[in-house]
């Protein structure tokens, strides 16, 4: 499936950990003056001082989410929450697939919160992740799996590249390699004009779930994801400066969404936005913006994707940022609504030496609260902060983060943990052969902590289910 092919490419393409990458200004047409918005027009800045600028503030960005303290008596999470609902959880042995709340429609199908007209097949996957949340593993994911890789890049996925083929093959063309069970995308790319249907299809061929992330512009300057200017969260709203602008990705976005199909149906997709709200640097997060502005800005997103861009093939899943430490503010302060979500999520990167309590912390403050809600939950981006390359625990993925959560009460019932892209053999987050932690790497994925695309566990839950690339047989989940 997969073969080790070298590309030589520009580290500075994307955003998210350690990619030093610079957000191509959008343009959304005419603003009515500079001063409405209290916006002064920039001087033009050479790519080199972009790159110089866009490092540095990537840098402080790291050192702050690695050494941030956590929240004393100062700040307004309830430090006492997560250990009351890690109790209850614990105590009364509760389990997600018992607590769900979901409405069930007339096929035993779960039906999302957010849809009651939601695609059967979205229903399906909903449906197959509370049944994964009651096996003995988690479902392990990376993002642009099938995309890029620590040696290739694959522009028109007709190889079918991965690393995690590369890894874990036994002969030189990986042709008997894993694939992930979860493959992340990132809807800028939609923006952009990409066009990533050969990507999904090959991806949801395979078994994957597919994941959408949207690292959004701010609507009302046309900035990147980390400009405030302008009251972005409320001005996206009818009525605001920047309503026309959201309008406009979110048609591009929900019609791209509404494109991808399999044998005449729409593939099913777990859509992430306005995620990491606890932390402070995005417009929408706490940093720039208040929990009262968050629900009806998230509300409003939800409502517009379904009802006027027709879109019936998304769960929504609702990510905050190390809520062990904010745990009132991800589930009360700033929560939506359970209407307004499908799935817990949470996102977690932290330096080495601090990553497998704090992973472990969130992880079981947001089982708990999923319990409480109602939902399945997902790890929806983890790691270290700027990539496994470094680190000197040859069993990080056995000890310190797969198998720490999957033998947990708690975490060992999320549904899925997704990683970050391989860019390169300076920058990664699934190890090759003869890397350090690539021997942890593999023992996971031979054990049943783990769940790839080819498990037999997923495989039967998603025949029996009629899900995916595996029709129903009848036989019974594993």
């Amino acid at each position: 499936r997969c073969s080790l092919t070298t590309l030589s490419f520009s580290p500075f393409s994307h955003s998210r950990p350690g990619e030093m990458s610079l957000r191509t200004m959008k343009s959304y047409g005419t603003i009515g003056s500079q001063e409405e918005l209290n916006v002064q027009p920039k001087p033009r800045v050479s790519r080199k001082r972009q790159i110089c600028a866009t490092i540095v503030a990537f840098t402080g960005l790291v050192l702050y989410t690695n050494n941030a303290p956590r929240p004393g008596s100062v700040s307004q999470s309830v430090a006492s929450t997560p250990s009351r609902e890690y109790e209850k959880a614990t105590s009364s042995a509760a389990r997600v697939k018992d607590s769900v709340a979901y409405d069930v429609d007339d096929d035993g199908l779960y039906v999302p919160s957010t849809d009651p007209d939601a695609t059967r097949s979205t229903r399906a996957l909903l449906t197959a992740m509370v049944e994964v949340s009651d096996t003995s593993g988690i479902m392990f994911g990376q993002q642009n799996a099938n995309y890029e890789g620590q040696y290739f890049r694959d522009t028109d996925a007709v190889t079918g590249r991965c690393d995690i083929a590369n890894a874990t093959s036994t002969n030189s063309t990986s042709a008997d390699g894993g694939f992930p069970a979860v493959v992340g995308f990132n809807s800028q790319d939609l923006l952009d004009g990409k066009d990533l249907s050969a990507h999904v299809m090959a991806a949801y061929k395979e078994g994957a779930t597919i994941e959408f992330y949207w690292m959004s512009a701010n609507p009302v300057t046309g900035g990147d994801e980390a400009n405030c200017t302008g009251e972005p969260l409320t001005n996206l709203l009818p009525g605001g400066s920047g309503n026309s602008a959201w309008r406009a990705d979110l048609d591009t976005i929900g019609n791209g969404l509404k494109s991808f199909t399999y044998k005449g149906e729409q593939i099913p997709i777990v859509f992430r936005f306005l995620h990491e709200m606890t932390g402070t640097w995005y417009w929408w997060s706490s940093g720039c913006s208040n929990s009262t502005e968050y629900a009806p800005a998230w509300n409003y997103t939800v409502n517009y994707l379904r009802d006027s861009v027709g879109v019936h093939n998304v769960l929504y899943i609702y990510a905050a940022s190390k809520v062990s430490w904010y745990a009132n503010e991800t589930f009360v302060d700033w929560y939506p609504g359970n209407s307004a979500v499908d799935i817990i999520g949470f996102d977690r990167y932290q330096n080495v030496a601090e990553y497998p309590t704090s992973v472990l912390s969130d992880c079981q403050t947001a089982v708990a609260h999923g319990i409480k809600l109602g939902k399945v939950v997902a790890l929806a981006e983890t790691g270290i902060s700027m990539g496994i390359q470094g680190i000197k625990n040859t069993n990080f993925f056995t000890d310190d983060f797969m198998g720490l959560l999957a033998e947990d009460e708690l975490c060992g019932q999320i549904v899925y943990a997704l990683t970050w892209a391989n860019y390169s053999p300076e920058k990664y987050w699934v190890p090759l052969k003869g890397q350090t932690t690539w021997s942890s790497f593999a023992e996971m994925y031979e054990s049943d902590i783990s769940i790839f695309a080819g498990d037999k566990r997923w495989v039967s839950i998603q025949k029996k289910i009629g899900l995916g690339n595996k029709p129903d047989t009848g036989e019974d989940v594993l």
